[in-house]
């Protein structure tokens, strides 16, 4: 936890920067935190989404399950309109 006001400004700059409070303030994390803020922004100047945005991938996190539904749906319906022919002679 932040305990100096020097502490206390690093530790909500890298929240602004990163969306969330780091739990550390060591040095090296730091060192780390910045650099996934510069990566982060080069995407974003770049024109690369982040995965929670709109349109990102995260959006389509359940389609392999809608896509297994609709399957279904559309096997049931085939099989209903296709009785299975009867063993009678």
């Amino acid at each position: 936890m932040a305990t100096t006001e020097p502490d206390k400004r690093l530790h909500a700059e890298l929240a602004a920067d990163l969306g969330y409070y780091p739990a550390s303030l060591a040095p090296e994390d730091v060192a780390r935190y910045r650099a996934q803020v510069a990566e982060r922004k080069a995407r974003a100047e770049a024109g690369e989404r982040d995965g929670w945005e709109p349109g990102g991938y995260r959006q389509h996190k359940w389609d392999h399950l809608k896509e297994a539904r609709r399957q279904a749906e559309v096997e049931a319906s085939g099989r209903a309109r296709w009785p299975t022919s009867t063993s009678e002679p």
